[in-house]
């Protein structure tokens, strides 16, 4: 039997197949889908859902953040997503903030339904969102990150005098806050690009910057005192670009990761081969039959063996053709190339 060639067996999305694909869709905005811009890839709960493959670190975020607002005592209260850029840091933010603002558009979902089961609850629970996307935060003419964290919770007037002087309120008004709205989930992407922006607005005898430092850290101590409030910020692992000043960027990185350390749980939401099924899933609605996937696996493992020592020792190992099932219609090698090798580069889009 001879093998088909791969666009006789997968059949890719729709958008894919009409040639409307968008390559803004593999940019995921948070800030977007809350004014509800952008790609319906990411604004609507379901399309969402179908085209996500819910990776292992995932589905953890999302147990760990259900169990906290749930009330229970369980799970983590502050979580830290830290990947390099492009590795699932939004989208794990865009999958909670579906979960607990659309849940009666989740809730049938299987992974949601295993989430719970596994978790020993029987319901999502009402939970009130906040969110605050650095990216789209001015922090010289809006409202602070306190000030926005009140006023989405429907607090503002304790915080207002602090909000309009730009200075950090005391943890015990931030507990009041938080103490008088739960279950709170507060949602925080792009804060370093906000803190660096933050620096050329002076307060009293420093600048913005140090008022929100402050606040992050009276923040992230409240949080983890309050039993189902929860708290999660996208840190990237590292300074790439974005920023005139690295070097700067790179040390109020280092102050982040110190704060948020004291009180944190860092997650990944992307590991290893998972990149592949990933791929997978956001580009075709059907991959066919499993039972071709190995055929082309075969051919390939075969032809490895024949070269000899033309060949990396590891490509000729039952676990390489093992990857090139896991990876069709892709080549392993393409996506490894673009993803751990060029996605260490200063200036490659990785998403």
């Amino acid at each position: 039997m001879s093998v088909k060639p791969w666009f006789q067996v997968v059949v890719p999305h729709r958008d894919i197949r009409e040639g409307r694909l968008d390559e803004a869709v593999f940019a995921a905005s948070l800030g977007d889908v809350v004014l509800d811009k952008g790609p319906i890839d990411y604004r609507d709960p379901e399309t969402f859902f179908r085209k996500t493959y819910f990776t292992a670190g995932l589905i953890n975020i999302i147990g760990a953040v259900i169990s906290r607002l749930s009330g229970r005592g369980r799970g983590d209260a502050v979580i830290q997503i830290q990947t390099p850029f492009g590795g699932g840091k939004t989208h794990a933010l865009l999958a909670l903030y579906h979960i607990f603002k659309h849940s009666d558009k989740v809730v049938h979902f299987d992974v949601i339904k295993e989430i719970l089961k596994e978790n020993k609850i029987d319901k999502i629970p009402k939970a009130k969102v906040v969110v605050f996307v650095g990216e789209y935060a001015d922090p010289l003419k809006g409202k602070t990150l306190w000030g926005e964290i009140a006023a989405q919770l429907g607090s503002y007037e304790l915080i207002k005098e602090y909000d309009e002087k730009k200075i950090s309120p005391s943890k015990s008004i931030i507990s009041e806050i938080l103490s008088k709205n739960q279950p709170v989930l507060i949602l925080i992407d792009e804060l370093l690009q906000y803190i660096v922006r933050a620096m050329g607005v002076s307060v009293e005898e420093g600048t913005l910057k140090g008022q929100i430092m402050a606040f992050l850290k009276s923040l992230t101590e409240a949080v983890a005192i309050s039993e189902n409030c929860a708290l999660i910020a996208t840190l990237p692992s590292s300074v790439t670009e974005g920023f005139e000043e690295p070097e700067i960027a790179e040390r109020i990185l280092s102050e982040l990761q110190k704060i948020f350390g004291r009180v944190e749980k860092i997650y990944t939401p992307v590991e290893g081969e998972e990149i592949y099924e990933i791929i997978r899933k956001r580009l075709f609605e059907d991959l066919g039959d499993v039972r071709v996937h190995r055929m082309v696996a075969d051919e390939y493992f075969n032809l490895y063996r024949k070269l000899g020592e033309d060949i990396p020792p590891e490509c000729k190992e039952i676990a390489y053709k093992e990857r090139i099932v896991k990876a069709y219609p892709f080549h392993p090698e393409t996506i490894d190339i673009l993803f751990e090798r060029w996605g260490t580069l200063p200036t490659f889009q990785r998403t």
